[in-house]
């Protein structure tokens, strides 16, 4: 709510689509759903050739004013579709919306009252395969800014962000991930939080844009890996060293991070850029001394240090955050 408690703050919904017929109906129906009032749901269609566009078309006479359709010229693909998609925008805050998910009916209005001046809010979430209830599959991403450096953490479909944020950041590469550049931007700038409950299903299916982008990575890499990252993990970091997104992304990184708010971020983003052996045996000396900070799962006392130690290369062994290059 604004600060004399009676007029809501404004929420745009923002999807972006494609070919998402089989699933669209219930992901609309579950935010037409939402108890906050909805200030305007755009919907950016990247050329489907099935029926969604119709089906969208379908929802947008039944709620007139509400909906704002638009469908793009040529296929942008899901990175610059969600950027372009998200400038138009206007509400005082934008929630990002897959198409085909089921959204929580407090989703929004638990994020926007939990937003406080943070640039961006996101939640756990659920990923069971089917959507019976009760839900098992409970995910819950980490909110330490040395873990994003390695990982990207926080999905864009769990995401409620100040729209005038989203719009002041100038420079995009849609070779890196939307919601990686995002998150990363809103830790450089007035932080993010989260909240600590599920707020929506995110289906996974062999046709979902998502597990297509999650699941096409991991070059050379064996399905359960046991010391394959030890050993074979310096020559995937050095493979990635030679990607231009790679460079990119570190290279931003190193020139932008406040190093008196931010020193250990700051030096990581450095050293991600080094390819000298000292450099590596810094990096890890780092991520052992903060492996708290860095390693999933959080391990504890002598194992997590060993594994902290590790895991610039256990990170880099079938690392897909670059594969978007072409």
């Amino acid at each position: 709510m604004n600060d004399d408690n009676s007029t809501p703050l404004t929420v745009s919904v923002v999807m972006c689509t494609y070919n998402g017929k089989q699933f669209l109906r219930e992901q609309m129906d579950s935010i037409l759903a939402q108890d906050y009032p909805l200030h305007e749901i755009i919907v950016q269609d990247d050329r489907s050739t099935d029926d969604t566009w119709d089906i969208l078309q379908t929802y947008a006479k039944a709620h007139p004013g509400l909906f704002k359709l638009f469908r793009n010229d040529e296929q942008l693909g899901f990175n610059r579709n969600f950027h372009t998609a998200l400038l138009r925008a206007t509400g005082q805050y934008v929630a990002i919306s897959d198409q085909d998910d089921i959204w929580f009916p407090q989703k929004i209005s638990k994020q926007v009252a939990a937003i406080g001046n943070a640039d961006l809010c996101f939640s756990d979430y659920y990923t069971d395969l089917h959507y019976t209830l009760p839900l098992h599959n409970y995910v819950s991403p980490r909110t330490d800014f040395e873990h994003m450096l390695f990982y990207d953490c926080t999905p864009g479909h769990s995401m409620l962000l100040r729209t005038d944020f989203v719009k002041g950041i100038k420079l995009w590469n849609y070779d890196i991930y939307y919601d990686w550049w995002l998150s990363i931007h809103a830790q450089m700038g007035h932080g993010l939080v989260k909240v600590d409950e599920a707020l929506n299903w995110h289906r996974h299916y062999d046709g979902s844009a998502t597990t297509h982008v999650y699941r096409k990575g991991f070059y050379e890499a064996v399905p359960h890996p046991t010391w394959q990252p030890y050993a074979w993990g310096t020559l995937h970091r050095l493979h990635l060293q030679r990607k231009r997104n790679y460079r990119f992304f570190y290279t931003y990184l190193a020139q932008h991070i406040d190093r008196r708010k931010h020193p250990v971020p700051a030096r990581i983003a450095r050293l991600m850029l080094r390819r000298c052996p000292f450099a590596v045996l810094e990096l890890c000396l780092i991520c052992a001394k903060y492996y708290n900070r860095i390693y999933p799962g959080r391990p504890r006392g002598l194992k997590g240090r060993i594994r902290g130690f590790f895991y610039p290369l256990i990170s880099a062994y079938g690392n897909d955050l670059f594969k978007l290059e072409k």
